[in-house]
């Protein structure tokens, strides 16, 4: 086996024409952030596998499609890949073997024409109309250039130089712009920075953030702590660390304490949450015992939707793959977020992979505050009664620990710690109304929760509190 890193056109060139010479097996190829899986038989590639298109069960002229995806790894050829002397997975069988080096001259050729059609149309995934009623152009109509390529029994070549001299000539144009996720641009916007919180109103940015529909970081850091608030199209998801009481801070914040903001796309912002509150498939390992070229083919080849955090001396890379795609790639340098184009990791470095899950935790801490304030309620009415009762409940609900008069988190809540956090508040709502009555509990909260009234409003918290809705009256 025969595995490592891709890092120009070159070792791309060397790995295709060079390795394969003479040899069977499977080669996979994890390069400008595509997936493509060579069947090899005696130097001669008799089947391939790629992420490129979705054809419907049309006739796809697969040597050119084949032709067409190391051409798009050329356009940026970085990345990494694995050579097994056995046939590792299922691919499609080209009707014609091929050598190696007829393919990688067919793909740089390609790759030239390509350069000059999309300085033109700016996307290969948009459409073309034709502008004139000429019959062989009429085949263009509704296609893009993955398309043409794929559904054509033209060479490739062919193809594409016509595709490049109809543009020129202004016998095509575009209809439609679209862009495939794979190459779509996810920018980090900072839109505040290091702002003292004694300078802004805490509770008029909240609501900025909702109606603006934000979706990024808001990070408050101090010299003894980090808070990090995740939001998705203008609604906080996750908070970290998970203990902390984001109420009581919003409403009396820490005027020694910084904000920052930070814009990143909402498919994205979900992934690195789990950086700070998801369990980790693979925890930190060294470099020194871990392959990286062989996670990265893995993630893409079968499809999975992950976050592979690579710690580095000069900062943290986080890698965003969705459905096997890479969507992005982050440094963390100092506390800022910076995207990273290279693949090239810095030894020794330290590996760390997220499957995705839903980290989500707004409606569990809601819960939980909610819990804190009837404790605080029923203490004033039955103190003898409730320290038995929180004492019984602690060791009913592990994930908690009671310090200071309140129940606190120890993880993450998952759905089934968030169930149990609800019915434990709705078993201490009908508790109080047993001891001393509905009605007057309900005032006494409404009373202790009115401070908050403006909070609950920007976060939305009624719509959690599934039980009974206190402090969201006028």
């Amino acid at each position: 086996m025969f595995y490592g890193y891709i890092g120009d056109t070159r070792g791309l060139s060397d790995v295709i024409t060079g390795l394969l010479q003479g040899r069977s097996g499977t080669l996979e190829l994890f390069v400008n952030r595509y997936f493509l899986s060579l069947k090899v038989e005696e130097g001669l590639i008799t089947g391939f596998k790629c992420d490129i298109g979705s054809f419907n069960k049309k006739k796809v002229n697969y040597y050119n499609l084949l032709v067409y995806c190391l051409a798009e790894m050329l356009a940026n050829p970085e990345g990494f890949f694995a050579f097994y002397e056995e046939s590792r997975s299922a691919t499609t069988p080209l009707e014609n073997p091929i050598g190696s080096d007829e393919l990688m001259i067919q793909a740089t050729i390609v790759r030239r024409e390509l350069d000059e059609i999309v300085d033109k149309i700016i996307s290969p995934y948009a459409i073309f109309k034709a502008t004139t009623t000429d019959k062989e152009l009429s085949f263009f109509e509704g296609k893009n250039v993955i398309d043409a390529v794929a559904l054509t029994n033209d060479s490739i070549v062919s193809i594409v130089r016509k595709m490049k001299d109809s543009l020129v000539e202004g016998k095509l144009d575009i209809y439609e712009f679209r862009e495939s996720e794979v190459t779509e641009e996810h920018d980090v916007d900072y839109m505040m920075e290091s702002v003292p919180l004694k300078r802004v109103n805490v509770v008029a940015i909240l609501e900025s953030l909702k109606t603006g529909s934000f979706s990024g970081i808001a990070k408050i850091s101090s010299p003894t702590y980090t808070i990090n608030l995740f939001y998705e199209n203008g609604e906080m998801f996750a908070v970290y660390p998970v203990d902390f009481d984001i109420f009581e801070f919003f409403l009396s914040p820490d005027k020694n304490a910084e904000l920052s903001l930070v814009a990143l796309d909402s498919n994205i912002v979900k992934f690195i949450a789990m950086r700070f509150l998801a369990k980790p498939e693979i925890d930190t390992v060294s470099s020194h015992f871990m392959e990286i070229s062989k996670l990265f083919l893995g993630l893409s080849k079968h499809r999975k939707d992950a976050l592979l955090l690579i710690s580095e001396k000069k900062g943290d890379r986080f890698i965003v793959f969705r459905e096997g795609k890479l969507l992005i790639s982050l440094i963390e340098t100092e506390g800022k977020f910076k995207p990273s184009s290279s693949l090239r990791f810095e030894e020794p470095y330290f590996v760390s992979l997220f499957f995705y899950k839903n980290v989500a935790n707004i409606a569990p801490i809601v819960y939980l505050f909610m819990i804190n304030e009837v404790i605080s309620v029923f203490i004033k009415h039955a103190p003898t009664k409730m320290n038995t009762m929180v004492l019984r409940e602690a060791v009913r609900y592990p994930f908690l620990v009671f310090s200071e008069g309140k129940f606190h988190l120890t993880k993450n809540p998952g759905e089934e710690e968030e169930q149990r956090l609800l019915n434990l508040l709705s078993f201490m709502l009908e508790l109080g109304a047993q001891e001393f009555g509905e009605k007057k509990q309900e005032e006494e909260l409404e009373f202790q929760l009115r401070p908050f009234k403006d909070i609950f409003k920007v976060l939305d918290v009624e719509k959690y509190l599934k039980v009974r809705h206190y402090g969201s009256k006028d």
